[in-house]
């Protein structure tokens, strides 16, 4: 990207540029494959979610845990 370009973002409105930025995300994710995740990963993400389904997840309120 020139310098030209950036320039013509930083123009932009807020509004304006999260349209960029979620065109950009929904782009990336078109392009990713979940294959393409370390299968240590994979298996971490499935036994949290295997959690959640049987209502064995613990949960923290975010005021808990943001600093």
């Amino acid at each position: 990207m020139t310098s030209l370009q950036m320039s013509e973002l930083h123009k932009l409105s807020v509004k304006d540029k999260m349209k960029v930025v979620q065109t950009l995300w929904d782009d990336i994710a078109e392009e990713q494959s979940i294959e393409e995740f370390p299968e240590a990963h994979k298996k971490i993400l499935d036994e949290r979610i295997q959690k959640i389904a049987a209502g064995q997840a613990v949960f923290k309120p975010w005021s808990e845990i943001h600093n």
